[in-house]
């Protein structure tokens, strides 16, 4: 997820398609019903574009389609997997009194999880563009004039995501430092820790801007990474679960429900951390339009990871409590490492799985810089934010919006370095995760209204559950006002510092601003230019509804 990561190792043909004026004259291409044809990233294209096996296609956008399914689901569990798996199941379990049921708890939120994030592939298959949630809100909510997509665009592109990418870089270095025994760096050497980050940032980001290929490499490496440290674990529960190992004498499983809690602020509290747990998969569709292959690729990278995903987290809290006591989890040191120290001693678990994890926030930074830039860029490609044509520009070498990367970079650094240590920098961290419940639910749920509007809509390759996409929804909706419920306590976590409604508060005042520059762009600009800034989002509908009525009308073709 990409908030766990900031869990620190303690010690222990008309003139609509000309979408903006001035600096805003770009043209949007709309999706063509035949991109997914071999030569336009079909089945030909399946390989992945990372591998260097054949050059990569040109989408709609000027693109290329160097995103092929290995790098897709590299992408996801690049956002989804930080730090989160190796420390939130303590917290988890304590709030719900028993592992047995903080278990069902971890397998529900996956069920629901992944069914939003199949909703999500169907929105991607549908519009199969980059911008992601922004597009997908656009034409799901598109009155009053696309209010809910531009409050998600400003409040992501100049906040969520580059004030993610500040909490993430900031702390990652302290895991080596760990490692390396120096823990008195992770102390006192808080904007060391922060240069460190700086420097990496900078260099993962000019990767991004001159090479998508090896970006995506990098990526992979880093899922690799995830992915090998997460098999340590959750191998580990299965031998655990079928005997192989000698299980620890503790009582977790024997207890069952025993001492369950059953209070909402418990419960609310436990479904918070296991949601964030699952947090990520969306970053894949802000980078869709460079996916070969979309109608396969999408769902079905999505559907691998994220079920992949949820049988090593499932697996790898059997393994924590099979050797680890509730009793015995200390909350100031690192769940994981305290498994990794009883089975493989503490080599592995000090010096390895810091490593390990200190890798693993990296990968995620790598992936919220690469889909990062790709916000930047549709935001003001589709209208919403101003100067189109500079944020939408591709580089004619490198094939990289570098201007919208250099801009999320730079908003980045000024979020790593203004705000001073302790709490309000922790408040930073804590802000990042307000809003996006919202834009969650309100993503599940346009899935249900285009199925009303659209329902016959040609580019609908893959139908997700609706079920699932309203539970999903509803959960979302349900966690975001649970904000605002005072949360319950869990022993030995230290006290924040600040009223626990201020994140939450602040979120929503900053979402309301975000009223302002959609009032000035959508209305007072609009009106006073006569430009249509919106006109994509009916040309992309229309564009391929004509196209499919074309091709119904000439069985030739």
């Amino acid at each position: 997820m990409s908030t766990a990561v900031y869990t620190p190792l303690p010690n222990g043909a008309s003139n609509r398609p000309e979408l903006h004026g001035s600096f805003d004259s770009i043209r949007i291409a709309p999706p063509s019903i035949e991109e997914d044809a071999p030569g336009g990233g079909g089945p030909a294209d399946d390989d992945d574009g990372a591998d260097g096996a054949k050059p990569p296609s040109i989408s709609d956008e000027g693109l290329r389609k160097e995103i092929g399914l290995l790098s897709a689901s590299s992408i996801i569990v690049g956002q989804v997997v930080g730090s989160g798996i190796f420390s939130t199941p303590a917290s988890v379990a304590l709030l719900c009194g028993t592992p047995s049921m903080a278990l069902i708890l971890w397998a529900l939120s996956g069920v629901f999880s992944l069914g939003g994030a199949l909703a999500s592939a169907e929105l991607g298959t549908m519009f199969p563009q980059n911008g992601g949630m922004i597009r997908y809100l656009a034409h799901s909510y598109r009155r009053p004039r696309a209010l809910v997509a531009t409050i998600m665009a400003y409040s992501v592109t100049f906040f969520c995501r580059p004030a993610a990418i500040a909490a993430n870089v900031a702390i990652f270095a302290q895991y080596f430092f760990f490692a390396a025994g120096r823990q008195e760096f992770i102390e006192s050497r808080d904007y060391l820790l922060r240069g460190i980050g700086a420097v990496t940032m900078t260099a993962m980001m000019a990767l991004n801007i001159v090479s998508v290929r090896w970006s995506l490499r990098m990526l992979n490496f880093f899922a690799l990474v995830k992915m090998a440290t997460l098999a340590v674990v959750s191998v580990s529960g299965f031998l655990l679960m079928v005997g192989a190992i000698e299980r620890s004498s503790g009582t977790n499983w024997s207890r069952g429900f025993h001492g369950t809690r059953v209070d909402a602020q418990s419960f609310a509290s436990a479904m918070t951390r296991l949601f964030w747990s699952w947090e990520g998969w969306s970053n894949v569709g802000y980078v869709v339009g460079e996916v070969r292959n979309v109608k396969r690729n999408l769902p079905l990278s999505l559907g691998l990871a994220m079920t992949t995903l949820g049988v090593m987290y499932v697996l790898a809290n059997v393994a924590y409590f099979s050797v680890i006591p509730l009793e015995d989890i200390d909350n100031g040191t690192l769940l994981a490492a305290q498994f990794m120290d009883k089975l493989f001693g503490k080599t592995v678990g000090q010096v390895i799985l810091p490593i390990c994890i200190g890798l693993s926030i990296l990968g995620v930074v790598m992936s919220e810089l690469f889909g990062g830039g790709r916000l930047m860029y549709t935001a003001g490609k589709t209208g919403f934010i101003p100067y189109g044509a500079v944020l939408g520009e591709i580089h004619p070498r490198f094939g990289t919006p570098v201007y919208a990367m250099v801009i999320i970079w730079a908003l980045s650094l000024i979020f790593l370095f203004a705000p001073p240590p302790g709490r309000a920098f922790d408040l930073l961290v804590d802000l990042v995760q307000e809003g996006m419940w919202y834009f969650y639910a309100l993503t599940a749920f346009g899935v249900i209204l285009l199925r009303r509007r659209l329902p016959n809509y040609p580019l609908r390759r893959y139908r997700s559950s609706l079920i699932l996409a309203f539970m999903f929804g509803a959960l979302s909706l349900a966690l975001g006002v649970l904000q605002f419920y005072p949360p319950a306590t869990v022993p030995g976590k230290k006290d924040p510092g600040v009223p626990y409604y201020l994140a939450p508060m602040l979120g929503v005042i900053f979402m309301a601003l975000c009223a302002i520059p959609w009032y000035l762009r959508m209305w007072r600009y609009v009106n006073k230019t006569g430009i249509q800034l919106l006109a994509w989002i009916d040309d992309e509908e229309q564009h391929v509804l004509r196209m499919n009525s074309t091709a119904d009308a000439d069985p030739v073709s």
